[in-house]
């Protein structure tokens, strides 16, 4: 028998066979090559449902060239449907740019490799700045559902998907199919008005103090934003505070140069702030992080510049060491409460009338993203005349469960 054909039992060389002939099957044994992965045009025509991201292969090919190792997130026909505006959205080149960019993740990711209840945070090719201020490309939130085992994937302005069809090979890597179309993050004044209106209160306060851009133009950045019902409760302290005081109280909240997602916060650590350098405090007990004393209550919310963790009271820099009441349900303002107060959503929001205005002036409540994508607005900002009445919204899911997470 010719020399290691006996490591191919399925290929059976008979005794007679001219040596000429032995040699012609050897080499087609020997350099036969390995069966190669379709490429991405093909894999996504082999399903019915991918037309529009298909059509978007064909339009933007320079996007796709030379993949290698990367995870394509394809939405399938029906969630591009549901956006309502993809016509308008896809006449914008820079926009869809941006959207396909950021449903290709730099990395292989398989489903089966995350562990249930985890969270991974995956660095897409979206890196263009005129739509992100992160290094290393905005990222992804894929977490896998305990009970089922499904992946859902979480974006910009709280706009989450489902994978429903995974791992599908081309020779670049990966194609999960998804249900929904992945919101690239904006601004914190974006996110504040169409996603979490639980946020407009801090937004209003850093009109009022003038250092919007302080927030939205620096990158790699970390904010701790208290709901408004924070706000409510000091809504008497703030009114006599003045400008340059209600800077440096807005300016401890933000923590420069450093992206920390919730799995990064280490207990009896400290990080520090844009106040002058002055130190927030980080304690863990069980599920819930805590800065200072006020609790985050809905964690990694992405925005184009970093990460806002939303926290249930205002920090004050003179009051660094104020500690948590693990056992307490809500925590106690560590600031001096003055004037009268009154809470709930009926009751009006500190610095709403400082918030510039829409063309209509209405804000959506919390937790309710818009249903388009908004022509993946760039990091660009428009003024806009001032906000008056009442913001509606009460806060997005307070609770929060902290499970693994793995930044790639």
């Amino acid at each position: 028998m010719l020399a290691g054909l006996s490591s191919w039992p399925s290929v059976r060389v008979p005794g007679s066979l001219p040596a000429a002939l032995l040699a012609i099957v050897s080499t087609f044994i020997f350099t036969a090559s390995p069966v190669r992965a379709a490429d991405l045009a093909s894999v996504l025509a082999g399903q019915k449902n991918l037309t529009v991201f298909s059509g978007l292969l064909t339009q933007y090919p320079d996007l796709f060239a030379d993949l290698s190792s990367v995870t394509v997130l394809a939405p399938n026909d029906a969630a591009f449907d549901k956006l309502g505006n993809w016509g308008a959205v896809s006449s914008n080149p820079d926009s869809v740019k941006s959207i396909i960019n950021y449903h290709i993740i730099n990395k292989l990711i398989t489903p089966s490799s995350i562990f249930k209840g985890a969270s991974i945070f995956a660095p897409t090719k979206l890196t263009d700045p005129a739509y992100t201020n992160v290094t290393g490309g905005q990222t992804l939130i894929l977490t896998k559902d305990p009970p089922s085992g499904s992946i859902a994937v979480t974006s910009g302005f709280a706009t989450r998907g489902t994978i429903i069809v995974e791992d599908l090979k081309f020779d670049g890597g990966l194609v999960h199919v998804i249900d929904s179309v992945m919101r690239v993050p904006g601004t914190i004044e974006q996110t504040a008005r169409e996603a979490y209106t639980d946020l407009t209160a801090f937004l209003g306060a850093l009109y009022a103090a003038g250092i919007v851009s302080d927030f939205t133009e620096l990158g790699n950045v970390t904010i701790f934003i208290p709901r408004s019902l924070a706000f409510q409760e000091l809504a008497g302290t703030f009114s006599s505070m003045g400008q340059d005081q209600l800077k440096r109280v807005l300016d401890y909240h933000l923590i420069p140069k450093t992206v920390l997602h919730s799995w990064q916060f280490l207990d009896s650590t400290a990080l520090t702030t844009n106040s002058g350098g002055a130190k927030v405090n980080i304690q863990l007990d069980a599920n819930s992080i805590y800065i200072n004393s006020a609790r985050i209550i809905q964690a990694d919310i992405l925005v184009d510049n970093g990460l806002v963790q939303m926290i249930d009271n205002v920090l004050n820099p003179d009051v660094p060491n104020a500690k948590p009441n693990f056992t307490a349900a809500t925590q106690t303002p560590v600031f001096d409460v003055s004037g009268a107060t009154q809470t709930g959503t009926g009751a009006a929001t500190p610095f709403a009338n400082d918030i510039p205005c829409t063309v209509s002036c209405l804000v959506k409540p919390t937790g309710t993203p818009g249903g388009g994508v908004q022509s993946s607005l760039s990091r660009a900002g428009v003024p806009a005349p001032r906000c008056t009445g009442v913001l509606a919204g009460a806060g997005m899911g307070l609770g929060m469960a902290i499970g693994a997470m793995i930044a790639l």
